[in-house]
Order: C-alpha cells, then sequence, then structure tokens
C-alpha cells in the first residue's frame, strides 16, 4: 500500500523504538485482537505505516470485495487523522483500489471527521463475550 516515493509523508514501520510506540498508541483501538494483528503484520498480511513524522500510525491490509481491491484500514491512531485520511485515500486510488473500509470503536467521530472523504456507516458489529 504505501509508496513512500509518491512524496506521501508515509513509511512502513522497521525502527523498533518507533514500531514499539506505534503499538503502543494502537493497542487501545485493537484490544483483545493486538497479537492477532501484529502476527498478520509479521507475516506481510497488513502493514504497519507511520504517517507525518510519527505523529499518526495504521495498520492496513488489502482484500478483495464484491465490487474490486478494497483497502481496510484495521486500526488507526494519533494527530492529524483527517489529513492523513485523506493521503491514504489518495494512494489508495492512486494503486487501483475502489473503496476504503475503517473499523473503528467509534463510529461516530469517525462518521463526522470522514464525512468530507465519503465515508459513510455500512455493518454494525455486535459481539457477546461467552
Amino acid at each position: 500500500m504505501v509508496d513512500s516515493r509518491r512524496g506521501s509523508d508515509c513509511g512502513l514501520l522497521h525502527h523498533e523504538k518507533v514500531t514499539s510506540l506505534a503499538w503502543q498508541k494502537l493497542a487501545p483501538a485493537l484490544l483483545d485482537d493486538l497479537r492477532i494483528i501484529q502476527s498478520e503484520v509479521s507475516q506481510g498480511t497488513a502493514q504497519l505505516i507511520a504517517w507525518g513524522d510519527n505523529e499518526f500510525f495504521t495498520v492496513l491490509r488489502g482484500e478483495i470485495s464484491a465490487h474490486g481491491k478494497e483497502l481496510v484500514i484495521v486500526a488507526a491512531a494519533g494527530k492529524n487523522s483527517v489529513a492523513h485520511l485523506q493521503a491514504i485515500h489518495k494512494q489508495a486510488k492512486a494503486q487501483g483500489f475502489v473503496s476504503v473500509r475503517l473499523h473503528t470503536m467509534r463510529p461516530e467521530s469517525m462518521l463526522r471527521m470522514g464525512k468530507s472523504l465519503g465515508f459513510e456507516k455500512a455493518e454494525t458489529i455486535l459481539r457477546a463475550v461467552l
């Protein structure tokens, strides 16, 4: 997903200190799925990316939907999210993705912030812990 040659201020994380900071920031959004998502990043299924001089972090993965390639924002945390979401949209479109989907524990906030990018509620997930 990341193409830092396009002038975007982002990059895959390889520096241990920054990677640790990223997981620390993303942990509250990932909850019990933290280890699973870390494993997906380690296996190359998903990408851990820092944006804007390490002020915003994402875990992204590509999937195939009924309409074509879809970029999934598995988790995001940090500052200036709207600006970084705009950069993610721009890169996704340039790379042939037809849509961007995100998972969030705070849908109302993301709907407000993402309105200018065309985000709208697509599904609701309910979970009962047994």
